[in-house]
C-alpha cells in the first residue's frame, strides 16, 4: 500500500516534532496531500491509525488538506493542473507527459505529502514544514 509508506514518514516526523514536549498530549496532526501523490484519504487514515498505536500520537486526529496538482513543460512552456494533463490518476504515474508536445512534465505543486503541524491538547501548536517522500 502506497499510502502506508507515505504515512510512515509523516508519523516519524510528527513524533520527532513532539519529542521534547514531555507530558503534553497530541490532539491533531495536520498534513497536506498533493493531487499527484495519488493517495486515498481512507487508506491514509487507516495507515495513520495503525502506525500511531502505542505512540504519543495514538488517539490523535489526522487532518488532511488536499493540494491541487500543477505541472509545467520545459520544452513548450505548457502549464496546467492535473485535469489539464488529461490523465485519470489512480496510482502515481511513472512519468507525466505534456499534452501539447509529449515531453516529460515537471510537477511544480501537489506532488507529495507534507506534515504541516502538530496540535497539542493544550492548544499549543508545533508548526512544521517538510515534504515527505512520495511525490516528484
Amino acid at each position: 500500500m502506497h499510502e502506508y509508506g507515505l504515512m510512515q514518514d509523516v508519523v516519524s516526523r510528527a513524533l520527532q516534532a513532539c519529542a521534547h514536549e514531555g507530558d503534553r498530549g497530541i490532539a491533531k496532526v495536520r498534513v497536506e496531500v498533493g493531487e499527484f501523490a495519488v493517495a486515498s484519504r481512507e487508506s491514509l487514515e487507516t495507515a495513520y491509525e495503525i502506525l500511531t498505536r502505542g505512540t504519543p500520537l495514538e488517539g490523535s486526529a489526522l487532518e488532511i488538506t488536499e493540494v491541487p496538482g500543477r505541472a509545467a513543460c520545459p520544452a513548450c512552456a505548457f502549464e496546467g493542473s492535473a485535469a489539464d494533463v488529461g490523465e485519470e490518476l489512480s496510482e502515481p504515474p511513472a512519468l507525466l507527459l505534456c499534452p501539447r508536445c509529449g515531453s516529460p512534465l515537471l510537477v511544480t505543486a501537489g506532488a507529495g505529502i507534507a506534515l504541516v503541524g502538530v496540535q497539542l491538547t493544550d492548544r499549543g501548536t508545533l508548526e512544521t514544514e517538510g515534504r515527505v517522500r512520495g511525490g516528484r
